[in-house]
């Protein structure tokens, strides 16, 4: 089939510059049509669409067998030996070189959740909290920050927009910052914020940086050690393509212990009282999602067994194809100059088409992706290249994408009366 680009017409009364697909083109009105019956039930959604939206992902049958293959109480030794087997295996996924300065806590929820517990338990209420903002995800940590903290600064950059690194040390050089928080990638832009030069700037002036990885841990480079990294958070429905549930924590061992100088503000996300459970008994305070637990812990598995490296080059390869095909057919990715993770491509939606009719499309098709936020709203959409799929899997997404917009073109020819 012709792709999409190919197929833009020279003549087209729609679009002030000629073509469909080039700026100027007035918005198309929502379709009325219905792609595809929607399903009665749940179970008619059972194995229907092929996820490639940034989490949840599809996961492997490795990791879904592992959801029932024990039933065990989270008070038993059976626990504490699977809690035991997840903070190693999280420790050697993140790479780590001195395993016994660093330890791994499990909080169930999302990677909200996560974020929540490191921000209510590590510093006390007078502290002064830095948080860099370049999108969505940096945006709620500085609104999570300001909940407990209320001298939070949240240094605000436009989204996608490259951290004023001078402006960030100045702040710090004045002496009262306690902690920084910063998101590794900005989900809601594709985009890889600068860890390493931030983690070096933080150690000049003896500041702890928190990280937020939920997105980008095993999909992007990460050295926690190198980058100066005192908490990370991640979560287990994300490049780790297992199901989301379940917030992992990995930080410095002497961090950790140095909670209880703290008051508790929050008793769900204390991490004071999550990292007394973990050392004393290996288990969590409450009682956890345990099913996901050995999901997660399944999936660390895989990804020690498929290798560091080789994970990083597959995922790389992923979203270097997903570019190509999106140049092959004239379709632009968000700032194709920044450094871009592995996990998420940003498209630009065409000129005409709305992202409605894009994602109503593609699900008839089989495939669910996400759109723009925030300014990025109807202006593009977005594909993730995580979780249980292969190059021939992206393939026939694109192919069924020229699909959808070739039949946007169509429409909108349409309504321009050609």
């Amino acid at each position: 089939m012709a792709c999409f680009a190919d197929r833009r017409r020279p003549d087209c009364k729609a679009c002030l510059h000629g073509r469909i697909g080039v700026s100027g083109c007035p918005p198309r009105p929502r379709a009325e049509k219905t792609w595809r019956k929607e399903p009665n039930s749940v179970d008619e959604f059972k194995k229907s669409f092929k996820l490639l939206c940034p989490g949840p992902v599809n996961v492997w049958p490795e990791i879904a067998s592992a959801l029932t293959e024990y039933e065990f109480c989270h008070r038993e030794e059976e626990f504490s030996a699977l809690f035991e087997s997840v903070q190693r295996n999280a420790l050697a996924v993140a790479g780590i070189r001195e395993p016994d300065k660093y330890t791994a806590l499990l909080v169930t929820g999302s990677g909200t959740a996560g974020n929540e517990s490191v921000l209510n338990s590590v510093v006390d209420t007078d502290d002064v909290v830095v948080v860099m903002a370049n999108g969505e995800f940096g945006e709620r940590l500085g609104a999570i920050s300001k909940t407990y903290n209320p001298k939070t600064e949240v240094i605000e950059h436009a989204w996608g927009e490259l951290y004023d690194l001078e402006r960030f040390e100045a702040r710090l050089a004045q002496g009262d910052v306690k902690l920084v928080a910063m998101v590794h990638h900005e989900t809601s832009t594709g985009f890889l914020n600068p860890v390493e030069d931030v983690g070096a700037i933080c150690h000049k002036y003896g500041v702890r940086l928190f990280l937020d990885a939920v997105s980008s841990f095993s999909a992007d480079r990460l050295d926690l050690e190198a980058s100066h990294v005192t908490f990370m958070t991640t979560s287990s429905g994300k490049a780790l393509a297992s199901y989301p549930g379940v917030a992992l924590l990995i930080g410095v061992r002497a961090a950790f212990e140095a909670l209880s100088e703290h008051p508790a503000r929050n008793h769900y996300l204390d991490l004071r009282r999550y990292y007394a459970f973990s050392e004393k008994y290996q288990q969590t305070p409450n009682t956890p999602a345990v099913p996901l637990i050995l999901s997660l812990n399944r999936a660390l598995e895989l990804a020690l067994r498929e290798g560091r490296e080789e994970r990083l080059a597959r995922l790389e390869a992923y979203a270097n194809h997903v570019r190509k095909r999106c140049a092959e057919r004239g379709l632009e990715t968000l700032n194709p100059l920044r450094k871009l993770s592995n996990a998420v491509t940003s498209v630009r939606i065409p000129s005409g088409v709305a992202f409605e009719d894009i994602r109503l499309g593609l699900r008839a098709e089989g495939f669910v992706i996400y759109g723009g936020k925030g300014p990025f709203q109807n202006e593009i959409f977005q594909v993730a290249t995580f979780g249980n799929i292969d190059l021939d899997i992206i393939d026939e997404f694109f192919d069924a994408l020229d699909r959808v917009l070739d039949a946007a073109v169509t429409d909108l020819r349409a309504l321009a009366g050609q």
